[in-house]
């Protein structure tokens, strides 16, 4: 079993208090010092003053955020497929869901993060036990993408706000063919596809001399698609797709938790698994234009018990 804990270190807030200090100050005390209008004067003042404390609020959410994880860490054990808590617990049950996106403005980057826990109970808990539910976990190397995930969001004043998140892996593909291709003035490649006990192979036959390669590609449907490269070949190439194949549990707080964290904690580099639908991508590389692709839709549901996102 995989076990991440998200704990988002304050050294980077840390960083921005003492920089808007060391800038914010002298520069506050040569304007107060100097004949300049009253209105630059209070305008720089309260520049300054807002930049401190939003940092200051910030820095105080995170370490409090922080507190809770670890008081929450400290009171879980795993045992099997089952969750235990020294001390039982208050929480919400239901599904955690965040899709995260880059945008540019100038020469900064930004990441965006939107999150909802939707409420299907609420209990004491003494323990979880992993069900074989539906999750996803599709995020691309740069953070962008989208997580599902069941789980529980802790009540205790002391905790509040915590989320146990896990997802167990139990599949059950259906294509909707055994092999497609495509083809371009001449080239030609073909895939055909075998199910395997966490994914999936796909055998790519080729005949090329107008594509540089034939390539197979993954990606997922949803709010936030996610690309990922199963293989390429100029001729002959086996490649197979593993979703996860061991049970993956996360502890961390509801402000915290983004498909960024989770994929940086988590060390997957990029990672496309759960359920839902998909779709798989042949295609060919042509030289100085758009890729000539043929695709085909997939499903994947847990081989167990429900079938539903729970939304």
């Amino acid at each position: 079993m995989k076990q991440i804990v998200l704990k988002r270190s304050v050294r980077s807030i840390l960083f921005l208090m003492v920089f808007g200090l060391v800038i914010g100050a002298p520069m506050l005390v040569i304007v107060l010092a100097h004949d300049i209008p009253l209105k630059i004067k209070a305008g720089v003042t309260a520049f300054i003053g807002l930049w401190f404390g939003l940092t200051l609020f910030a820095f105080y959410r995170t370490k409090r955020s922080l507190k809770k994880v670890e008081e929450l860490e400290r009171l879980i054990s795993v045992s099997g497929y089952e969750l235990r808590f020294s001390t039982p617990v208050q929480a919400e049950v239901g599904y955690f869901h965040a899709s995260g996106y880059w945008s540019s403005s100038g020469k900064s980057r930004s990441y965006h993060v939107f999150r909802n826990f939707l409420k299907e109970s609420e209990t004491t808990l003494s323990s979880l036990k992993f069900e074989n539910k539906p999750f996803l976990l599709a995020i691309a190397q740069d953070g962008e993408g989208e997580v599902r995930l069941p789980g529980i969001r802790i009540l205790n004043e002391t905790l509040q706000g915590a989320l146990i998140l896990y997802a167990k892996p139990s599949y059950k593909f259906s294509f909707p063919v055994e092999s497609f291709s495509v083809s371009y003035e001449g080239d030609f490649a073909e895939a055909r596809i075998e199910e395997t006990e966490n994914g999936f192979r796909v055998s790519v036959s080729a005949n090329l001399s107008k594509a540089k390669r034939a390539k197979v590609e993954l990606i997922s449907r949803g709010e936030r698609a996610v690309k990922e490269l199963i293989g390429d070949t100029k001729n002959i190439g086996v490649f197979e797709k593993e979703f996860l194949n061991e049970p993956l549990v996360i502890v961390g707080h509801y402000d915290q938790i983004s498909p960024l964290e989770i994929l940086k904690a988590g060390k997957f580099g990029r990672i496309i698994s759960g359920h839902g639908k998909f779709i798989l991508r042949l295609a060919l590389d042509i030289p100085f234009r758009p890729d000539i692709k043929e695709e085909i839709e997939f499903e994947v549901i847990p081989k167990e018990e429900t079938t539903s996102w729970g939304l």
